[in-house]
């Protein structure tokens, strides 16, 4: 009975137009990608905090003597996560200690400390290099070059931040100003819009300028619209995941789940931004079995004699 539904016309058929398709999930999974999703979430959360410090820090440092607006970018920011107590909870304590310590420091302590937030929170940019050296299969960068990249995603990170804050809070501003159900929806729609464009053009500098090959608008903006519009609802519907089904948890532990779990669907969508671009534009291949396979199958063609001795080392 299988067989003779696989010989049918329209089985066929929906196998050819599928393929693409079918071979771009074979890729995504080969990749490792929600291995790497898991990995970026990891870096994430652990540059949570230096890139409030550095953040922060910079902030401190120009609104020295203004705690209203300090004020009123610690709260943008604490309300930019998801809307339940125990993120918010978390993401304040988070915020209070990176300002909090910063104002006990000052001068070259202050500055060393910046310095140190700056380092560590860009090694997130480099954790996300390794993923799309493996995405769009080419070499790695020099150390030099590398860190070089880090540290100026990091500060175009640091810059876009304000403004992805304004964004994320325009249609919640619009909706509280403009009175009338039609009037209401418009200023959702409008907010909404807005947001978008903006993590639309932060997906755009991610994959523009991270993989260590020459891109371009023609063979990014498909990965990034489609990255962009997948967060904007998946920060509209998450608020409403963590109330439903993750009620039991609580405290520290709660806010570190919550947030893990935050930062890994943002991963993943970081990555599937990627890969769409990489095969549908791009046109790279799926690997013919999985990341670990694949290389060892790769170690083993290569005529090694000793499984020990790495490939660069043998004579090829």
């Amino acid at each position: 009975m299988i067989d003779n539904l696989k010989s049918t016309t329209a089985f066929q058929q929906g196998q050819q137009r599928t393929k693409p398709f079918r071979r771009f999930f074979r890729k995504f999974l080969n990749d490792w990608s929600l291995n790497f999703a898991a990995m970026l979430a990891y870096n994430l959360l652990i540059a949570l905090l230096p890139i409030a410090v550095a953040l922060f820090g910079i902030l401190g440092l120009i609104l020295k003597n203004n705690d209203e607006a300090r004020e009123n970018i610690k709260n943008k920011i604490i309300h930019s996560f998801p809307s339940d107590n125990t993120t918010q909870s978390g993401i304040r304590q988070v915020v209070d200690l990176a300002f909090g310590q910063l104002s006990k420091d000052a001068g070259g302590l202050l500055a060393i400390g910046i310095i140190f937030a700056l380092f560590g929170s860009s090694r997130l940019f480099i954790a996300i290099d390794k993923c799309m050296n493996i995405i769009y299969r080419v070499p790695e960068r020099p150390f030099l070059k590398e860190n070089l990249l880090a540290f100026g995603m990091l500060f175009i990170f640091i810059i876009v931040i304000p403004v992805m804050l304004a964004a994320s809070s325009a249609p919640a501003l619009l909706l509280s100003i403009i009175p009338g159900g039609g009037g209401r929806f418009g200023a959702f729609l409008g907010g909404f819009l807005f947001s978008l464009l903006v993590a639309f053009a932060l997906f755009e500098l991610i994959y523009w300028f991270i993989p260590n090959k020459k891109m371009n608008f023609k063979v990014t903006w498909c990965g990034a619209l489609v990255a962009a519009f997948t967060l904007e609802i998946f920060i509209i519907l998450f608020p409403l995941y963590v109330r439903k089904f993750m009620n039991n948890y609580a405290g520290q532990i709660g806010f570190a789940v919550i947030l893990l779990l935050f930062f890994y669907y943002f991963a993943t969508i970081l990555i599937l931004g990627a890969q769409i671009n990489a095969f549908f534009f791009e046109d790279y291949k799926p690997f013919t079995d999985g990341l670990g396979s694949y290389v060892s199958q790769m170690h083993d063609e290569h005529g090694v004699a000793d499984q020990k001795i790495p490939l660069n080392q043998q004579n090829l």
